[in-house]
């Protein structure tokens, strides 16, 4: 008859602990090789780095859109997500301050204050706040440090810059007449807008401006009364030369017709001053050869055709002796 051998209870003991450890790990693998799935946000877009460098052999590729993304677990791969749907905004208010704070100095501190110059040699204060969107995921995330300083500085320069070129008057209107005078108002935000854009795409950040809108511009505190003296000087003058200019519009073209019309009367006149005396030449062209032929013929014939015309025009006609004498009194003869 044969004896079982009996194993210790304490080698049972780590061999059901073996096999339950082995369990452990294999679970604990499971979830390892599974973490590194992910689900990317419908705002968001993913990018995939494996050991560091981006996933994919085309840029397309590299950016992985919203949806479940199968990755390595980390650290091998780690996946970014970037909000490339989502808004972001940036207030630039370094060269701004408020109206409504106090102060005592008579003039701008540029340690403590700052401000912007105009083409004119003025000086203004903004504040903008901008609206901005990410373009290119990859140079966004990977290859600018602070995107948001960057957009910053960018504004803040295109607005210096910008404003060297406009006169203070056109600045604070936020807009001036068109370079040719037929196009549409030139935008001050506008052409910040363009000049910020450009800055940006040339650092190849994947920032794209979406909005820029200034909150405020004005002149310092310090000198804000006698801006608007010149601003309610410069209206009236505008009004007066605008009531100038309907004045010019009603009465200009009242002179050009009473001068056509003097002109058209003298005219006229010409033509009849001229067929008078052509018809006095030709009627004296005819007398002349007349005269030419027989003197005291046409001078007899003159005298009696003028008499004639004399005495047609007299009421009543009296005879008197030549040795008489004639009184005229009221238009009576008296003997």
């Amino acid at each position: 008859m044969t004896r079982k051998k009996t194993v210790p209870a304490i080698f049972q003991g780590m061999a059901a602990g073996l096999r339950m450890f082995r369990w452990v790990v294999l679970v604990l693998l499971v979830l390892f090789l599974v973490s590194g799935v992910q689900k990317v946000e419908p705002a968001n877009v993913g990018l995939q780095l494996r050991f560091g460098r981006l996933v994919g052999a085309t840029p397309a590729a590299q950016v992985k859109q919203p949806g479940l993304l199968v990755a390595l677990p980390f650290p091998v791969d780690r996946v970014i997500q970037v909000p490339v749907r989502q808004e972001g905004e940036v207030l630039v208010q370094e060269v701004w301050k408020s109206l409504t704070e106090t102060t005592t100095a008579k003039s701008i501190d540029p340690i403590m204050e700052g401000y912007c110059l105009t083409g004119d040699n003025n000086v203004v204060q903004a504040q903008i706040a901008v609206k901005y969107r990410i373009s290119d995921p990859i140079a966004f995330q990977l290859w600018t440090a602070d995107p948001s300083r960057i957009l910053h500085d960018a504004v803040l320069s295109a607005l210096t810059q910008t404003l060297c070129g406009w006169r203070v008057a056109d600045a604070l209107r936020l807009q001036r007449a068109a370079a040719d005078g037929l196009g549409t108002n030139e935008s001050l935000a506008k052409t910040v807008w363009a000049a910020a854009q450009k800055r940006l795409d040339a650092l190849d950040c994947g920032l794209m401006i979406s909005a820029l809108e200034f909150k405020e511009i004005h002149p310092p505190r310090h000198v804000v009364a006698e801006f608007q003296r010149v601003q309610s000087e410069r209206i009236a003058m505008e009004t007066a030369k605008r009531e100038a200019e309907g004045f010019a519009a009603r009465e200009v073209p009242k002179a050009q017709a009473a001068s056509n019309g003097l002109v058209q009367n003298a005219l006229a006149h010409e033509s009849v001053v001229k067929a008078r005396a052509a018809a006095e030449f030709s009627v004296f062209e005819q007398l002349y050869a007349e005269y030419s032929k027989n003197p005291a013929l046409l001078r007899q014939r003159i005298y009696m055709e003028t008499l004639e015309q004399v005495i047609q025009n007299v009421g009543r006609l009296r005879f008197v002796s030549p040795e008489a004498r004639v009184l005229l009194s009221d238009g009576e003869i008296q003997p």
